[in-house]
């Protein structure tokens, strides 16, 4: 009652005293707050029991109107008070005792809104920016504090005015004060060394000083304290953040992950340097990554896992909706989301920072925890990681992590596979799990690879398959009669039949010269509609259920094609991939070896009729995003039925007319294998009247067919995986025939 009437009598004396001018209004103001203190040393009466939050506000609101009424680039009597009298370090000395109980609150809030709401560069000036950093570390110094909002609003506040001034981060990196051995050694760095110095003197003139080695290994070495990598700096923004990222509270820790954003995005080398090396930014990002990780659970369906969906931010699965899902559900999605704004970090963080994240990324969280994990010898233990490192590759989409992972799965090799390389161990396990007797472990290892294929990224399509067809040792070369060539020119010039024999000669003469295309915008169009038919003819039409079925589907395929090849070249333009077959020396070997990859792709394909649908599906997708690559020597080799060949070597096409001849064989003496098609077609397409699928495995429009497993109470047909090969064969090499006719679409469109 006192503290009211003490209130209106204040303001009441405030209405009738007369107008002061605004710089005496501010200093009011301020020795009232100051006065609070003289007067009541003793007592411990809450923050907002006193007129210390009105004072502080009204002080803001003056700068406020002095600035708007200020001339441009002009410092108004309050603010000059202000900074004169050091005022902000007054308030930070007050705040940090916390006395009157709330006034740290009230000081953060009061640093914040005089930098956001004040347009002039303040933070610039030293008795500014001194105590704005003098305040920041002290923000996050206490978990769970009840300051914690005002102290993320204030540090988001102070990053963004860093992120419009990058300069000004140099204020609050703070280079610690030699001592005097260190001061001496900076004054002789630059004399000549003796030859029997210190042993840390000798290794470092071995290596550069700005190499993460210095900075590792010599971290204590004086001659580096003013480096670019130089030790002991502090970057109090970053620190406080760690911090508060590690908040119970949702917001607060999404508002601290956000500032850490602005700082890892900074352009300034300086910042970046002083993230990497002198503090502990990549490792705790890394490590909750890892807690994350261990936390997953230890069993998953495969629908669970691939439907999942995770972004960064305050999406958070309580534990009742994680019993109300599938267990672990909420350990799945905070992995995924902390691994997504990892991802998204990394895509908008200064390149040094990036490349230095996503590199402990891949050492301590690849190579320690999830290749182990990928190479146990347990096939359901195998089985899951496999998953979930595909689940993390889907996610991944920053250039610079996205490397990272793939030279963990795939290696850094670019020259030519040889015949039984082993290294790195987890890519040549991983080929070899395609051919597991495991069916699961099989099928997430080939989806892991048809992930692998749809990412940006040339390695990926150079280390599994280009490495051993730039060489073109595959090509068979025809000798030519100059005679020969001579009269095959004379015909060309003087003839334009599409299927003149002059053109088979003229292809010999670019084959000789290593620039022979089998797609090349000189074929023709009936050329063409021969390799279209060839792979539409691979298969008799008793054995082709989709005509009657009325559902031959060839211009979905057309339209299918046409979509993802304009996609994929958008993505490999940048490439800078040849647009006619090329042989690169480099990569000539003595004998074709197609590499594993291939080898195994072909292999699979040769074993469709003894596979299960769900691998036959999985397999042919994969072979058909090699299809659309649009390399040239990649094009002939997989999609040219013509194209000479030498012995021993397999394409796939061969493989198809031997795997057409083994199902004539097989199948030829069943009378009824035409209806048996249609009615398995049916069956896979849902359409069946006597069929009543629960829980489908997942859904698909590829070949038309929904992907359902076949139920246990189903009849089928003794050969049922034989008649499911078949519908899967003829439905791929109508796939197949609309990508060659597609790519030759382009290269006869493609401009001179």
């Amino acid at each position: 009652m006192f503290s009211k009437f003490s209130n209106i009598l204040h303001n009441a004396v405030e209405a009738l005293a007369p107008q002061l001018s605004l710089k005496e209004e501010f200093v009011h103001h301020w020795k009232s707050v100051t006065a609070f203190f003289m007067d009541n040393k003793g007592q411990k009466l809450p923050i907002d029991q006193t007129q210390i939050p009105e004072h502080l506000e009204q002080m803001v609101v003056l700068l406020k109107e002095e600035e708007l009424n200020a001339e441009l680039d002009s410092t108004g009597p309050c603010m000059e008070y202000l900074l004169q009298h050091k005022l902000l370090d007054t308030l930070y000395s007050l705040g940090r005792t916390d006395h009157p109980p709330g006034m740290k609150q009230i000081v953060l809030q009061f640093f914040t809104k005089l930098l956001s709401r004040l347009k002039q560069p303040i933070l610039a000036h030293v008795s500014v920016h001194r105590a704005v950093n003098r305040l920041v570390k002290a923000c996050g110094e206490v978990q769970a504090a009840p300051t914690e909002s005002e102290e993320i609003q204030f540090l988001c506040t102070v990053c963004s005015l860093i992120k419009s001034t990058p300069y000004l981060v140099n204020f609050f990196i703070e280079v610690p004060k030699l001592n005097s051995d260190a001061r001496i050694t900076s004054l002789t760095k630059d004399a000549p060394r003796p030859e029997t110095g210190a042993g840390h003197m000798t290794q470092s003139a071995d290596i550069p000083a700005n190499s993460p080695d210095t900075c590792t290994t010599h971290s204590t070495s004086p001659n580096t304290a003013n480096g670019p990598c130089s030790t002991g700096r502090n970057f109090s923004p970053m620190n406080s953040l760690l911090s508060l990222s590690h908040s119970a509270d949702s917001r607060v820790a999404v508002k601290a992950c956000e500032g850490l954003m602005l700082c890892s995005s900074l352009p300034e080398e300086t910042a970046a340097l002083c993230i990497i090396h002198d503090t502990r930014f990549c490792t705790e990002m890394t490590q909750r990554l890892i807690e994350a990780y261990l936390k997953l659970p230890a069993f998953i369906s495969p629908a669970d896992l691939e439907n999942a969906e995770a972004k960064w931010g305050l999406d958070v699965i309580t534990e009742s909706e994680d019993h109300k899902t599938f267990l672990g559900k909420r350990h799945l999605v905070s992995f995924l989301s902390w691994l997504d704004y990892c991802d998204q970090l990394i895509s908008i963080a200064n390149p040094m920072v990036a490349k230095s994240l996503a590199k402990s990324i891949r050492e301590l969280f690849l190579n320690v925890i999830m290749e182990p994990s990928v190479l146990q010898a347990s096939e359901a233990g195998a089985t899951l990681a496999t998953a979930y490192l595909n689940r993390c590759l889907r996610t991944v989409c920053s250039p610079e992590l996205l490397s990272e992972f793939c030279f963990f799965i795939l290696g850094h090799e670019r020259l030519p596979e040889q015949i039984g390389e082993t290294t790195p161990e987890i890519r040549h396990r991983l080929i070899e799990r395609c051919n597991h007797l495991s069916e699961e472990l099989s099928l997430v290892t080939l989806k892991l690879f048809d992930t692998l294929l749809q990412k940006d990224d040339e390695h990926i399509m150079h280390n599994l398959v280009l490495r051993n067809l730039l060489g073109r040792n595959y090509y068979k070369v025809t000798p030519v009669v100059s005679e020969e060539v001579n009269s095959a020119q004379d015909k060309e010039d003087n003839s334009k039949t599409p299927n003149d024999t002059s053109q088979g000669k003229e292809d010999n003469i670019k084959q000789d010269s290593k620039e022979k295309p089998s797609l090349n915008r000189s074929s023709s169009r009936t050329e063409v509609h021969k390799i279209v038919n060839c792979f539409l003819a691979l298969l008799p039409e008793q054995l082709k259920s989709s005509y009657q079925t009325a559902d031959s589907g060839y211009d979905m395929y057309l339209r299918d094609a046409h979509k993802q090849f304009r996609h994929i070249c958008e993505m490999t333009d940048p490439w800078s991939w040849p647009k006619e077959p090329v042989v690169i020396k480099r990569f000539v070997v003595d004998d074709f070896y197609e590499g594993a990859f291939l080898r195994m792709l072909l292999d699979k394909m040769s074993h469709l009729l003894e596979q299960s649908y769900p691998v036959n599906l999985q397999l042919t997708s994969v072979v058909a995003r090699l299809a659309l690559l649009p390399h040239p020597n990649l094009t002939e080799y997989l999609l040219d039925p013509f194209l000479p060949v030498t012995d021993g070597t397999r394409t796939l096409f061969a493989v198809f007319q031997k795997l057409s001849s083994e199902i004539r064989n097989k199948l030829h003496a069943q009378s009824d294998l035409s209806q048996q098609l249609v009615n398995v077609r049916r069956q896979l397409m849902g359409t069946s009247t006597n069929l009543h699928r629960k829980n489908p495995y997942r859904k698909t429009t590829r070949y038309q067919i929904s992907l359902r497993p076949r139920p246990k109470f189903c009849q089928g047909y003794e050969d049922q995986n034989q008649l499911e090969a078949i519908i899967v064969m003829e439905e791929f090499c109508k796939e197949l025939s609309a990508i060659a006719f597609v790519k030759h679409h382009s290269e006869v469109n493609r401009p001179s």
